[in-house]
């Protein structure tokens, strides 16, 4: 909603006065009384305080998340920050400060009232107005105090406030509220603190005071689905994204549910990471990272809020964080990822002229769906469907003597694939007698296992594997969106061989 700029002015102005009569009731409070509110489960770092014994030293070199520089955390009761605003009041009390008796604050009470409009941006009733300008005060002086260090005595500073009240202001009234989107890498590190990967993407190793804040953005069921959470080092940061603040709820809603984030340019950068090094991984938060407005702020701690969101393997859960294994993606692998989600974007902006990569996105898709996948079987389906996709084209022939034969291919022509041509033809048949036995309700058993380059591999993970090479391939060389290329690669084949 649109405020006069004299009314702003008259606010913060007001604000001002009143923020320095209560940062001066926190100081004289303390002179007399020792109690100060504290937060409640304050994030801290698990293990705290045992960092020089022995033992969290063989940790440190064992234990995969520890090694890398993963700090999980817990949450603390009884050693929590004060939360100095936690004494303000609408009333008096023995360990509280009444705000109606602190200079201004009716003054600001009074100028809220007086706009209709600013009123009900506050909050859904009139009634409710004292306690929500008790709870700005109060939120305002805190940040103020711990952003200072001034807990006790200490000059006042009007600029620092002042520009506190703009950001609160900002997001009650400002039209449009510039965010960047955050999201946490699970199971990964790189090598690079910080890596641009496409215009306005990149790729940050995040504070540890950001994953203290991000403890608390939002919740999960369980520990250990908040540990699975916490194992990221790493974020994929989103910037030039605002939120239409046309009401009182548009903030909450924009940070809350996961559908307003673009999650399409997030499910291709992790697809993008799958493909390259077919690792497992996924986030569990999607972050907002306000710009020039705060809602609410905990300590000095950098402002996050966010939405949870089950986008891991679920299986994850189960491992518990000792055993949760951590991918090094290298500078070769980053430049990998960089070409391959550039790639999918610039194709997603041109769809209407490519419809040939429709494909394409099936196929990473379902890539993306068989990663997250807790049964077997459903695991393999999905992989073995991408295959299908990207390599059966509208063949009227055998299905698995045709797919079994163009993979045979990619195993030719893509230098990074470990497999030889005869070994993936061989092993696709396999993997459509597991999906057979699957689909028609028999004993998998029998094909659960194949035996390739001297080792034995589950079926459902070389299907995986399997349609993650033919997405490299297909993707980085896009004449092969023709199946006709793949009879053409067969057939001159066929005739080196005779040749011979």
């Amino acid at each position: 909603m649109m405020l006069s700029t004299e009314f702003i002015e008259q606010m913060i102005e007001t604000a001002d006065r009143t923020i320095q009569a209560a940062i001066a009731a926190i100081y004289e409070y303390q002179q007399g009384k020792t109690y100060i509110p504290t937060y409640y489960k304050y994030p801290e770092v698990f293990l705290k305080g045992i960092e020089e014994h022995e033992s969290y030293k063989e940790m440190e070199t064992s234990i995969p998340a520890f090694k890398c520089g993963i700090k999980f955390l817990t949450d603390s009761t009884y050693q929590s920050p004060a939360n100095y605003g936690g004494l303000f009041s609408g009333s008096d009390g023995q360990f509280q400060i009444n705000c109606h008796s602190l200079e201004g604050f009716d003054d600001l009470l009074r100028l809220f009232k007086s706009v209709p409009d600013a009123t009900k941006t506050l909050v859904s009733e009139e009634k409710y107005i004292d306690s929500a300008i008790v709870s700005l005060v109060a939120n305002i002086t805190n940040r103020y105090l711990y952003i200072t260090k001034k807990f006790k005595t200490g000059d006042y500073d009007s600029e620092l406030t002042k520009s506190l009240i703009l950001q609160r202001l900002i997001c009650l009234y400002g039209e449009k509220l510039n965010v960047n989107i955050c999201v946490p890498i699970c199971f990964m590190t790189f090598d690079a603190d910080e890596t641009e990967i496409a215009e306005s993407i990149s790729i940050l190793k995040m504070s540890q005071d950001f994953q203290i804040s991000r403890y608390n953005a939002t919740h999960f069921e369980s520990t250990q689905e908040s540990n699975v959470v916490q194992c990221a080092l790493f974020m994929l940061k989103i910037s030039g994204y605002y939120i239409n603040n046309n009401n009182r709820n548009a903030v909450h809603n924009a940070i809350a549910n996961y559908w307003a984030y673009p999650t399409e340019i997030i499910d291709d950068f992790f697809a993008a990471i799958r493909i390259a090094v077919g690792c497992k991984t996924g986030y569990g938060q999607l972050l907002i990272e306000p710009i020039g407005w705060a809602e609410k702020w905990i300590t000095d701690l950098p402002t996050v809020y966010g939405a949870n969101i089950r986008a891991f393997n679920h299986n994850e859960v189960k491992t518990k964080f000792f055993g949760y294994s951590i991918y090094n993606v290298n500078n070769s692998d980053l430049d990998l990822i960089k070409t391959l989600f550039n790639t999918i974007r610039q194709k997603r902006m041109d769809s209407k002229h490519n419809k040939d990569f429709r494909k394409v996105f099936i196929a990473i898709q379902r890539l993306n769906r068989c990663m997250l996948r807790e049964a077997d079987d459903d695991t393999a389906l999905d992989a073995i469907i991408g295959i299908e996709t990207l390599l059966s084209g509208n063949t009227q022939g055998e299905i698995t003597y045709t797919i079994s034969n163009r993979i045979s291919v990619v195993a030719a022509k893509l230098e990074c694939c470990p497999y030889s041509p005869q070994d993936m033809r061989r092993a696709m048949k396999t993997i459509y007698g597991f999906r057979s036995d699957i689909v028609h309700g028999r004993d998998a058993k029998k094909n659960s296992m194949i035996a390739i380059d001297g080792k034995q591999v589950e079926s459902k993970e070389l299907a995986v594997e399997f349609l993650r090479y033919s997405l490299l391939f297909i993707i980085g060389n896009q004449e092969y969106l023709e199946v006709k290329e793949f009879e053409a690669a067969l057939d001159s084949s066929l005739t080196n061989n005779d040749s011979e």
